[in-house]
C-alpha cells in the first residue's frame, strides 16, 4: 500500500473514528497499528511494544479503529451495478470459453476461532475446530461484492445462504437484485435457484455437455477461493481469532474483507494470478440434496446446451 493509498484510507475512515479516546496518540499510528495487529499473527502486547504502546491502550484503538473500518464496508463492499455486472459476465465467459451470465461466485470461509464461553457446541465445525463463518461473493477480480459474517461454524452453507440478507434480496421478484440472463455461481452445497447455478451432480451417468458444464463452472468458481485465500494470507489474524468477544471478532473480519477490496482497487492486484494463496483458503464442499426449481433446472438446462 503506497503512501496515498494509506493518506485516502486515512481519510475515509477518520469521519468514524472516535476521536475522544487516546487523543494524544496520531490518528496514523493508530491506523498503523490496527493493519498491522491485522496483518500479523503476533500478540497485542509484542504488536503495542513495537509500537510503543501500553496493552491496554493498544486493545482500546484497536477495538476503536477496526469498528470505524466496519463502517466502511457500505463504500467498499457493494453490489455491482449494470455496467459492471455486464463486464463480470464477460470476463467470466471469457475465461471459461464460454460459460454465460456469472456476475459472481459464492462461497463460505470457516475463520478458526478460540472456543467461545457457554456456546462450544454451535462453533465446533465439521473439520474439527471451533470457527466463525464468513460468506462471501466475490467478481472477476476476486472482489467481494457481499459478504455475511457471523454464523457459527457448525452450520451448513446452504443454511447460512438462506440466513443471509442475500438470499431474500435475489429471490424479491418485484425488486429481483440479478436480472433473468445471469446468475451467481456455487458449489454443490448451494440449493439451484434461477439467480445461482451449481454443478450437476454427477451420478456417473453425466453426458458430455454435463461434464463440460461442471468442468466450465468448477474453472471459474475457483476465483473465490482464491479471494478467501488472498484475505487470509494479507491479514494473517483470521487464521485463528484468540479472542473471547465474538462481536470484535466479527468486526476484524469485516475490517479485513473491506481493506481485501481495498487493496485490490488500488493496488490492482489481479487474484487469478496468485497462485500462492489458492491453497489457504478454508473451503467446504458438502454433497447433500437440494429441492431444485423447475425453471432453475430449466435455466441450467439451457446453458449445459451451449457446450
Amino acid at each position: 500500500m503506497s503512501r496515498y493509498t494509506f493518506e485516502e484510507l486515512l481519510n475515509n475512515v477518520a469521519p468514524f473514528i472516535n476521536m475522544q479516546q487516546n487523543v494524544n496518540i496520531n490518528i496514523t499510528k493508530k491506523l498503523m497499528f490496527t493493519i498491522w495487529v491485522l496483518a500479523k499473527p503476533e500478540s497485542f502486547l509484542a504488536a503495542s511494544d513495537r509500537f510503543g504502546l501500553p496493552k491496554s491502550t493498544g486493545h482500546k484503538i484497536f477495538r476503536n479503529i477496526t469498528h470505524s473500518l466496519v463502517q466502511l464496508m457500505p463504500q467498499y463492499i457493494k453490489w455491482p451495478n449494470a455496467a459492471q455486472k455486464q463486464l463480470s459476465c464477460n470476463i467470466f465467459e471469457a475465461r471459461s470459453r464460454g460459460f454465460p451470465g456469472v456476475i459472481g461466485a459464492i462461497d463460505g470461509c470457516h475463520i478458526p476461532c478460540k472456543q467461545p464461553i457457554g456456546n462450544a457446541n454451535d462453533f465446533y465445525n465439521r473439520k474439527s475446530f471451533h470457527s466463525i463463518i464468513l460468506q462471501g461473493v466475490c467478481d472477476h477480480r476476486g472482489l467481494f461484492i457481499d459478504c455475511f459474517i457471523g454464523m457459527p461454524g457448525r452450520m451448513h452453507d446452504a443454511r447460512v445462504f438462506r440466513n443471509s440478507p442475500l438470499f431474500h434480496q435475489i429471490s424479491n421478484a418485484e425488486r429481483p437484485l440479478i436480472p433473468e440472463n445471469m446468475h451467481l455461481i456455487g458449489d454443490s452445497a448451494y440449493p439451484l435457484l434461477y439467480n445461482v447455478m451449481t454443478p450437476v451432480r454427477d451420478n456417473g451417468h453425466l453426458t458430455f455437455s454435463q461434464r463440460v458444464y461442471n468442468t466450465k463452472l468448477s474453472s471459474i468458481r475457483s476465483i473465490i477461493e482464491r479471494a478467501f485465500g488472498l484475505l487470509k494470507n494479507k491479514f494473517r489474524r483470521l487464521k485463528y481469532l484468540d479472542i473471547s468477544d465474538f462481536n470484535l471478532g466479527n468486526d476484524m473480519i469485516a475490517a479485513a474483507c473491506v481493506l481485501h477490496n481495498f487493496i485490490i482497487i488500488h493496488d490492482g492486484i489481479n487474484v487469478e494470478e496468485e497462485d500462492d494463496f489458492f491453497n489457504e483458503a478454508n473451503i467446504e464442499i458438502d454433497d447433500i440434496v437440494h429441492e431444485e426449481g423447475l425453471q432453475a433446472v430449466q435455466k441450467r438446462t439451457q446453458i449445459i446446451e451451449l457446450f
